[in-house]
C-alpha cells in the first residue's frame, strides 16, 4: 500500500484542499478579536495603577506637610498662639501654606486654631493634594489639644470655658 496515494486520494475527496494546512480568516479575527480586549484590560490596569500611584505620592506629601505644620504650632509659645483659621478654605496667609514638591505636585495645608477656654487650645491641621484626580483622596489630617498650666512661664489664669 503507497501511503502518498492514500493522501491524494483523501484530498480529492475533500474536494482537493488539506483541512489541517492552517487557519481560516474566521480563526485569525477570533484570534485578534481576543488579543485586542486582552491588550484593552492590560492597558486599563496600567492606567488605574498610574493613578494610584500618583494619589499615593502626594497622600505621603500631604501627610508629612501637616506632621511638620502640627510640630511649628506645638513649638510655638502658648502666649503666642492666636484662635482662627480655618481647614476647609485658605482665608488668610497666615493660616495657610502652599508647597510645590518636585515629581508630586502643589499640596495646600490649612489649620485652624480654636480657643477651648484661656488655658487650652484646639489645633486642627490639614493637608492634601491640589489636582484633578486628588483632593480628598489625598488628605490627611490631624489634631491636638494644647494646654498651659504654669503660672510661672505666663499662662493664663483658669477662668470660664470660652463659648464661640
Amino acid at each position: 500500500m503507497n501511503h502518498a496515494s492514500d493522501e491524494t486520494t483523501r484530498e480529492a475527496a475533500r474536494g482537493g484542499r488539506n483541512v489541517e494546512a492552517g487557519f481560516t480568516l474566521i480563526e485569525a479575527l477570533c484570534a485578534i478579536v481576543i488579543l485586542v480586549f486582552g491588550l484593552m484590560a492590560i492597558t486599563n490596569l496600567l492606567l488605574v495603577a498610574a493613578s494610584s500611584n500618583t494619589v499615593g505620592n502626594q497622600a505621603t506629601a500631604a501627610t508629612t506637610e501637616a506632621v511638620q505644620q502640627m510640630a511649628i504650632l506645638k513649638a510655638t509659645p502658648f502666649i503666642n498662639l492666636v484662635a482662627g483659621g480655618s481647614v476647609t478654605a485658605c482665608n488668610a496667609p497666615n493660616w495657610c501654606t502652599t508647597a510645590t514638591i518636585p515629581g508630586v505636585g502643589a499640596i495646600e495645608t490649612r489649620w485652624q486654631v480654636t480657643a477651648i477656654d484661656p488655658q487650652s487650645f484646639f489645633i486642627r491641621v490639614r493637608s492634601e493634594g491640589r489636582g484633578a484626580l486628588t483632593g480628598a483622596r489625598s488628605r490627611a489630617e490631624f489634631t491636638a489639644i494644647r494646654a498651659c498650666t504654669d503660672t510661672a512661664i505666663n499662662c493664663p489664669v483658669a477662668g470660664p470655658p470660652i463659648v464661640p
